[in-house]
């Protein structure tokens, strides 16, 4: 006779081992495309970067191009470059922010105290291949980014969906992760 479990404790056990195959302890990179589609625009827009984690704390995203742009992340400051000028943000004067660039902070150091007071999450499959379904607990983020889904396989990112007000959305895929010595 096999042992009952309620559904909420599998998905706990999937977070759990999901946050353990992503949490690294050394630099990774990630490589992306990005595919944003705009109501406004007559074709969606395609870029390619890249997503670095320093840890503890550092998270940089790199957008290659003539259109490019660098958004660094350092404790509580985010920092934007884009065409020759920087213009620095302390995140926590922006929450909604601050929720959005502590999301791949806290997967890659396993910080599910942080994803649940800022999401709700709704886990789905196994570590073979799973679905991450995160709504902001922030009402002014959630009417700005009202979902974030983001699917792997083998305990590595595949990719993020972000749905955004205004009919807007973007699709980044990645390569597997690239660690430093």
């Amino acid at each position: 006779m096999g042992l009952l479990v309620p559904v909420s404790a599998l998905a706990n056990d999937t977070l759990g081992a999901l946050l353990e195959a992503l949490t690294t302890e050394r630099a990774a990179t990630l490589a992306f495309e990005e595919r944003r589609d705009d109501p406004m625009l007559e074709f969606p827009e395609t870029r390619s970067g890249s997503l670095a984690f320093e840890p503890p704390d550092t998270l940089t995203r790199q957008v290659d191009g003539p259109r490019g742009e660098t958004v660094h992340i350092e404790g509580d400051t985010l920092t934007l470059e884009r065409r020759g000028s920087s213009r620095e943000i302390d995140l926590n004067e922006q929450p909604a922010l601050a929720t959005l660039a502590g999301l791949f902070r806290a997967l890659l150091t396993g910080d599910r105290e942080t994803l649940e007071s800022d999401f709700e999450i709704d886990v789905t499959g196994d570590i073979d291949a799973w679905t991450l379904a995160l709504v902001p607990r922030d009402r002014a983020l959630r009417r700005m980014v009202p979902e974030l889904t983001l699917k792997g396989a083998d305990g590595e990112l595949l990719e993020l969906v972000t749905i955004e007000a205004g009919g807007h959305h973007s699709r980044m895929r990645f390569e597997p992760p690239q660690y430093a010595d």
